[in-house]
């Protein structure tokens, strides 16, 4: 039987306490029992494996069994760059670049930008991305990061070893032309459903971000974002 996992805050000399919706979820939804073991992860390199001591009205409380190295937190260090994009498809975009292996996403607006939210949804779009850590097996969260600008976002691109965007007019420039097999630190970067203005696509290349094609189909903007990603883990060797 699979062990199940929860998300706690810290460990503090082997003990551990599970409040709020992961105490509710252990406690109402699955029915567990004082003497069952959980896996505890808390945002560091680890799995904790603990035993549930007590269950009262508020809270649970654990006490760590052993710890073990966790083998599926990714080892290529990839930030997103998703522009805004409807509710619901923003919401999926978040829990599959989670589930690909991606280390931090930042939401940005553009000028054809359609989303009426400019980032004040951050906090949901992380407890999405929290509880997906929870299914994938990954003991690190992915970290969103609070909406940026356009032009916010160019000035953060130097600081990669490679930046990818995606660009639906591009002709022949495939990802096999410019992959860098060799960078450690990767961005990649999708625009709207409207794409990028011809003076955005200008701007990013200036800034040595490398425009790829998505071959002949014109992809959603949430297809894009996990195609493109999956493509490139999987090139990354994060599929291995």
């Amino acid at each position: 039987m699979e062990i199940k996992r929860f998300l706690a805050d810290k460990i503090e000399n082997n003990k551990v306490t599970l409040i709020g919706e992961e105490h509710t979820h252990l406690s109402q939804v699955l029915r567990m029992s004082v003497g069952q073991e959980v896996v505890i992860v808390c945002g560091d390199e680890y799995d904790y494996l603990c035993h549930i001591d007590s269950i009262d009205k508020k809270a649970t409380h654990l006490t760590v069994v052993n710890k073990t190295k966790n083998i599926y937190n990714p080892s290529t260090h990839m930030t997103v760059f998703v522009d805004l994009i409807k509710n619901d498809n923003m919401n999926l975009v978040i829990q599959k670049l989670s589930e690909l292996g991606v280390s931090d996403v930042v939401p940005f607006y553009s000028q054809y930008t359609v989303a009426k939210d400019k980032g004040a949804k951050c906090d949901k779009w992380q407890k999405i991305a929290n509880q997906s850590t929870k299914q994938c097996g990954r003991s690190i969260p992915l970290k969103v990061h609070e909406t940026i600008s356009f032009t916010k976002m160019i000035d953060l691109l130097s600081s990669f070893d490679i930046v990818y965007f995606a660009n639906e007019t591009e002709g022949n420039n495939t990802l096999d032309n410019v992959f860098d097999k060799n960078a450690k630190n990767i961005a990649m970067i999708i625009g709207c459903e409207g794409g990028f203005s011809k003076s955005e696509i200008e701007i990013l290349k200036s800034h040595n971000a490398k425009s790829v094609t998505l071959g002949k189909r014109i992809l959603r903007a949430e297809t894009a974002n996990i195609a493109l990603c999956s493509v490139l883990m999987y090139k990354y060797g994060e599929w291995q």
